[in-house]
């Protein structure tokens, strides 16, 4: 028994190699109505690394071509456009939020509900996979989401969305 406690001390006090430069927080899907074959998913994705990350691509079974999307507006109407890639600043992040810029899925696979949750690989341009668990969420009538689903995280309101086509 003292062995294992030195242990488990030994191995809480060593450096931890390996730390994952990028990371993935908060991802969810809003649950579309039972006809829908699109969803909309959302999640902050942060940079701990020294170099900015373009993320490429995304890979999941439920959808046939998931596309991430920026929210800008022209003309007094918001548009949604689609990004061919996005740029995670390093020591930052970028946010996808309702009503902001968001990941669709387009072509769902199968049903989604509530409770269920999805995979998804977002790509990098160094050929990294990041692996993304989401879980479906039903917002409908809700009336007391969580602030940070709803808005921007204050501290990547001021990170350029690079990437944007027009």
């Amino acid at each position: 028994m003292k062995r294992l406690m030195m242990l488990t001390m030994l191995l809480l006090l060593t450096p931890v190699t390996g730390f994952a430069e990028t990371v993935v927080e908060g991802a969810w899907v809003r649950l579309p109505p039972p006809v829908a074959d699109t969803a909309a998913a959302y999640m902050t994705i942060r940079n701990h690394g020294d170099k900015d990350i373009e993320i490429t691509g995304i890979k999941t079974a439920a959808a046939t071509n998931p596309e991430f999307h920026a929210m800008e507006m022209h003309d007094g109407m918001m548009h949604m456009m689609k990004m061919e890639h996005v740029i995670v600043p390093a020591h930052g992040g970028i946010s996808f939020n309702p009503g902001g810029n968001h990941l669709m899925l387009i072509g769902l696979t199968g049903e989604l509900k509530t409770g269920q949750h999805i995979m998804m690989t977002l790509e990098t341009s160094e050929g990294e996979s990041i692996m993304v668990h989401a879980e479906i969420k039903d917002m409908r009538g809700n009336t007391s989401h969580d602030k940070h689903d709803m808005k921007m995280d204050d501290n990547m309101q001021g990170h350029d969305m690079h990437g944007m086509h027009h």
